[in-house]
């Protein structure tokens, strides 16, 4: 009787064959929120960009260049959340306009898209909700418990 395997491991593709140098492969340069979209912090020399690879067509990397600690895709579409410090932006990359923006009071330490229309935000203290829609502001959702402050 075969073995049926419960997961298909498939290598889709090699990010140095389409351009993304090796020293710029690692977990904390890219992100990958979904099977839809890569996300890459690529810097070569002075110059810092981000290059995201939509899996339905990945011989033709998005190149933009964005300076930032960190950027996540959201999960179904083209938009890209970017974090700079305690400053934060959600773009939408199709109309290539700016859909919000925040300034956080706290360390964002953690960051990422819990819906299509909602990202996480994990301080040290605190844990917040900041939906895309709107002018809202990231809520409070709960303190973290005093004995997570080093855990990240």
């Amino acid at each position: 009787m075969a073995q049926v395997m419960p997961i298909r491991f498939q290598e889709h593709l090699q990010l140095t064959n389409i351009g993304i140098n090796s020293a710029n492969i690692g977990f904390s340069m890219i992100t990958m929120e979904s099977d839809k979209f890569i996300c890459i912090r690529e810097k070569n020399g002075d110059q810092s960009q981000v290059v995201i690879v939509d899996m339905a067509d990945p011989n033709n990397p998005m190149r933009r260049p964005i300076s930032a600690d960190s950027a996540i895709m959201n999960p179904s579409s083209k938009v890209i959340a970017l974090k700079a410090g305690r400053t934060l932006q959600i773009f939408n990359l199709e109309m290539k306009s700016k859909i919000k923006a925040h300034v956080s009071n706290e360390d964002v330490i953690f960051w990422k898209w819990i819906s299509v229309n909602t990202i996480a935000l994990v301080t040290e203290n605190t844990v917040y909700h900041w939906p895309m829609e709107g002018d809202a502001l990231p809520q409070k959702v709960f303190d973290r418990h005093s004995t997570l402050k080093d855990v990240r």
